[in-house]
């Protein structure tokens, strides 16, 4: 699972040699489950949205509950939809175009600590300002005395993949010793976080406007429950501070190493970001939110990196129940794969695929794909709840680094970025640039 043939453009020639393919349907076994990937955009439309009351969440998610409990990426429907609509308002338009200040603030602190001239890991760099960001942004926390713990705990979390796969993974998740005994501290040590910020706000009363005020206030007059407790808002937190700073952090290494081999588009977004914060002060952040809004092609960089490189690499469901697609038995239990990283490399919809060329979503060239070419933040009911917020964050981060900063590559630039393909789509060995000074 490491590096399977889904991160490989000739994906259709890789599964033909393991399996029954029907067209854009494949279909395998694995594990002891049928497995069925839908390569077309009209099957993200039918699987993801038309049959979506046919499934439940894929495998790895719903083992991911004995790690992460019933938050947004693992609770089914009816308490999904119910969930969504109190996280919901936290993400309301307004309320990220407030959060613009703060991005930009961050990424300029992050940017002051880099030395004039240096070779390192960018992608080191952006998990630690994703971080702060999210954790700012949304729980009004300044996580810096956590920062290690928390990036510690993403990587330990990645390791929970293989047990998805195997029997009674809670009980594995008891052995306290090895990368087992590494999850378990993880998750420990997040809860103490956690549930003392739940705490400390629940004794002050204070309203911060963040996302943990909301959820404390929040009243579920749908189901009737009344209040949230502790442990759900604590699902919910932990669910956002992981998702929401690891996956941006993939994103923005993805795009700087595009714009080290990229120098061109390096410059138009140098030129862009130069002319937008022209007489924009760091303290009106809706001045930063409208610079975001004019950031055209800086929007297309982050578009079309999205799109070679997509975070979320794979939308996976499980069939809840035995149904027909498109005259083919799929079995209840069944894995159903919906796979960006195949749809968004097919040359049909993309030529070239791995030709990165920002201008593939300038309207007219956007209208002339199908509906579902595109869809690195899923589709339907389960669209990431912070896609805008995940669009501000990485196209302000992405200008604010450029107008101060050229990238390169120390000597002869990669070929190829190794990536690893787990619960979210990393750069296997971090991402090595070198920075100069404008």
């Amino acid at each position: 699972m490491r590096n399977p043939g889904l991160l490989r453009l000739s994906t259709h020639e890789f599964l033909q040699r393991n399996a029954q393919v029907y067209g854009d349907l494949v279909h395998y076994k694995a594990f002891g489950r049928h497995v069925f990937q839908f390569n077309h955009p009209e099957m993200v439309q039918e699987v993801l949205i038309r049959d979506a009351a046919m499934q439940h969440r894929g495998i790895v998610m719903q083992r991911a509950k004995f790690v992460l409990g019933e938050g947004l990426l693992t609770s089914e429907e009816p308490a999904h939809m119910r969930q969504r609509r109190l996280v919901q308002p936290a993400f309301h338009r307004q309320r990220i175009a407030a959060y613009a200040e703060t991005m930009l603030q961050f990424a300029d602190e992050m940017a002051i600590r880099w030395p004039c001239e240096a070779t390192f890991d960018i992608h080191r760099s952006m998990l630690e300002l994703t971080l702060h960001i999210t954790g700012k942004c949304l729980f009004d926390s300044d996580v810096e005395s956590e920062v290690k713990t928390i990036s510690d705990s993403v990587t330990a979390f990645m390791g929970f993949l293989p047990l998805a796969f195997l029997p009674f993974p809670h009980l594995l998740l008891k052995i306290p010793f090895g990368f087992l005994g590494r999850i378990q501290k993880s998750q420990n040590k997040l809860d103490a976080l956690i549930y003392g910020m739940i705490a400390d706000r629940r004794h002050s009363g204070v309203d911060h406007g963040d996302l943990l005020s909301m959820l404390l206030a929040s009243q579920d007059a749908e189901g009737g429950t009344g209040g949230m407790t502790d442990r759900q808002i604590r699902d919910e937190c932990l669910t956002l501070l992981l998702a929401g700073h690891e996956t941006t952090a993939n994103a923005l290494s993805f795009i700087f190493y595009l714009m080290a081999h990229h120098a061109d588009a390096q410059e138009r977004v140098f030129a862009e970001a130069s002319e937008m914060f022209g007489g924009i002060t760091s303290g009106q952040p809706s001045g930063a939110a409208e610079i975001y809004e004019r950031l055209r092609y800086t929007q297309r960089v982050v578009a079309e990196a999205l799109r070679i490189f997509p975070p979320v690499w794979v939308t996976a469901r499980s069939a809840a129940i035995s149904y027909t697609y498109r005259g083919l038995a799929i079995p209840a239990g069944s894995l159903l794969l919906v796979p960006q990283i195949a749809i968004h490399r097919d040359s049909r919809w993309f030529p070239d695929p791995m030709r990165f060329d920002p201008d593939r979503f300038l309207p007219d060239a956007i209208a002339a794909r199908p509906r579902n070419a595109y869809f690195p933040f899923g589709a339907g009911s389960r669209i990431c709840i912070g896609e805008n917020f995940a669009w501000m964050e990485a196209v302000l981060v992405l200008a604010s680094v450029v107008r101060n900063w050229r990238l390169g590559f120390s000597g002869t630039a990669p070929k190829e970025l190794p990536l690893n393909a787990q619960i979210s789509l990393r750069p296997r060995d971090g991402v090595v640039v070198s920075v100069k000074r404008r």
